[in-house]
């Protein structure tokens, strides 16, 4: 019998992507332009929104990782010429654009070098956990699923926080939460199911997950907590979501006992933070 395959990306295309991925980073720090200011009303909400270098650089980098991406999987023995891979996009982009904003909150210095290479060492098992999720026989798959789920998690309860710590207004707060919950969502049951697109429940959970940020925003908690009220919802939805996907018939009631625990779990460490 012959072995499987173990395809991983070429690291010179893997490193280049990474390194100017981290070279955009910098910028902030050498290039500067002048801020402009806007004055929204929404439905009577005033909104004022600054569009600042930052701000640029932050939807450069989430560009950058996602088509850096198709590039990267071009390479990949299971793609052809045609083939879609909007599923390997969604990690990536979402990976750059956190990882932007976290390293932004360090003094540029030794601490920030220090964050931009961890960075960039995130975001490069990133992208090697998605080219191996192409092929469902690659002997790495599982793996593979494993890190996407728990990158995407992870990068999802960063996202919260730095929102949170940040102070963004609660009519851009939950629009954002409620986007990333609903692509994290989408993403690790995508990989999961090998290959599934269930668009409905990732909608269901966007909703949720935006609704729960809502009435968390003025409860008097830190960012930390704010995240864990978060986190384990959105999971409690993915292995609901799992668990109704591999199943024609309802599951039984002992199955929502791992998710509903999750919930309770998440909330009482959230309390004591």
């Amino acid at each position: 019998m012959a072995p499987k395959k173990k395809p991983i990306p070429t690291l010179d295309n893997l490193s280049f992507l990474v390194a100017i991925i981290l070279l955009a980073y910098t910028l902030t720090h050498f290039v500067s332009i002048p801020s402009l200011d806007l004055e929204l009303r929404l439905i009577g909400i005033y909104l004022p929104l600054t569009i600042n270098f930052s701000l640029i650089v932050s939807f450069l980098v989430a560009g950058l990782a996602t088509s850096g991406t198709v590039w990267i999987l071009q390479e990949h023995p299971e793609i052809h010429s045609g083939d879609s891979t909007v599923d390997h996009w969604l990690l990536p982009g979402l990976t750059a654009l956190v990882l932007m904003l976290v390293i932004e909150q360090f003094p540029f210095g030794l601490i920030w070098w220090v964050a931009a290479f961890l960075g960039g060492f995130l975001l490069m098992l990133v992208l090697l956990a998605e080219y191996i999720a192409v092929d469902p026989e690659n002997d790495y798959y599982h793996l593979a699923e494993m890190g996407i789920t728990t990158l995407s998690i992870a990068f999802f309860f960063i996202l919260s926080i730095a929102l949170h710590a940040e102070e963004i207004r609660l009519l851009i707060r939950v629009p954002l939460i409620g986007l990333a919950a609903g692509l994290v969502f989408l993403r690790i049951l995508h990989v999961r199911t090998r290959g599934s697109w269930v668009l409905v429940p990732a909608l269901v959970a966007s909703i949720v997950i935006g609704q729960l940020s809502a009435a968390f925003h003025y409860w008097p908690m830190n960012s930390i907590s704010f995240g864990i009220t978060l986190l384990g919802p959105l999971y409690a939805l993915i292995e609901f979501g799992e668990q109704h996907s591999k199943n024609t018939s309802p599951p039984p009631p002992q199955a929502y006992l791992f998710p509903g625990f999750l919930v309770i779990l998440s909330w009482i460490i959230a309390l004591l933070i």
